[in-house]
């Protein structure tokens, strides 16, 4: 994997680590605020640097980041400074006033994370959670939002994918299946991995949505190539200023490249694109494809690292 890159294109922004979900599989564990999470002020000035810095989208992500108070003036500061702007949120607290200014302030795509059908979602994200947030999506794209519902692939909800593709394509919305990955509160959890045969069967589900471009998502194509941005063209900031290469491997031993609070984004990213971590990381996904030849064949090291023993390997080198 080339890691030549000069600046990286996309910056997830966590803004918080506080969250009105508790989602079973949440990647970095959220609910309660982490200790030293910025001041607003702090975010707008961080803004500009990464502006500065030549990024061209800046993410904002959490945690849930509509429970931050600066959300709506980052995005417009941002939009002005000329960078896109997304959002990564469950929606369960969007109404339709707030889309409104969120898109009067500029933004540009929302990323909603929802999970099958009602039964299914509520299921691993809490009972409720499902209405309120397909509420937010509606508002969001009635504002003229672009939005995408993300829904992760895992035993506990696949049997409801089809029913969520539906709702999207009356909707209007994309939907993204994405890849199942022990981090945070699901790291070492192997029971939820769907195998090459609930694969198969998914894309046959999905099959007619797949070709209208309704639906798209990991390993449901077998001529797409998976991509992965981790230190390559994108990096993660955590709430506390810390950089990582990826919101997943950050909860799995990654240690941190640096505080954007004291060191400069160019030194940082040099340390990112350099990393022992990553390289050791990706070194492990053959051995993970022969241990597990019964799952899709990936090229995610959090995958890997997450699933198997090198986790604690890792953990060890990096302690």
């Amino acid at each position: 994997m080339t890691r030549e890159f000069l600046r990286p294109k996309k910056v997830y922004l966590e803004l918080t680590r506080a969250c009105n979900l508790a989602c079973t599989h949440c990647l970095n564990d959220s609910g309660s605020r982490m200790d030293g999470e910025f001041r607003s002020e702090e975010v707008l000035n961080l803004l500009r640097k990464l502006t500065s810095f030549g990024i061209l989208e800046i993410r904002f992500t959490g945690g849930e980041p509509t429970t931050h108070p600066v959300l709506e003036e980052a995005i417009a500061l941002a939009t002005k400074l000329g960078v896109r702007t997304s959002i990564g949120s469950n929606a369960v607290a969007v109404t339709e006033e707030s889309a409104t200014r969120f898109s009067q302030a500029g933004l540009q795509q929302a990323i909603i994370s929802l999970d099958g059908d009602e039964p299914r979602n509520d299921s691993v994200r809490g009972m409720g959670s499902f209405r309120r947030s397909w509420r937010g999506v509606r508002a969001l794209h009635a504002s003229g939002i672009d939005v995408r519902v993300n829904a992760v692939a895992m035993k506990t909800t696949m049997g409801g994918l089809r029913s969520l593709a539906e709702l999207c394509v009356e909707e209007g919305v994309l939907l993204f299946i994405r890849r199942y990955i022990p981090s945070g509160r699901a790291v070492g959890n192997l029971s939820e991995f769907p195998t090459n045969v609930d694969y198969a069967r998914l894309r046959t589900e999905l099959h007619t949505f797949v070709q209208q471009g309704a639906v798209d998502g990991h390993y449901l194509s077998a001529n797409k190539h998976e991509v992965c941005s981790a230190g390559t063209s994108g990096f993660v900031i955590l709430p506390n200023g810390d950089v990582k290469s990826c919101g997943f491997l950050s909860e799995l031993g990654e240690s941190s490249y640096g505080n954007v609070r004291s060191e400069e984004l160019s030194t940082i990213w040099n340390r990112v694109t350099s990393s022992r971590f990553l390289a050791e990381s990706n070194s492990s996904l053959e051995p993970w494809s022969n241990r597990r030849p019964d799952l899709p064949r990936t090229n995610c090291p959090a995958i890997a690292i997450g699933g198997g023993e090198v986790l604690v390997q890792l953990r060890r080198r990096s302690s």
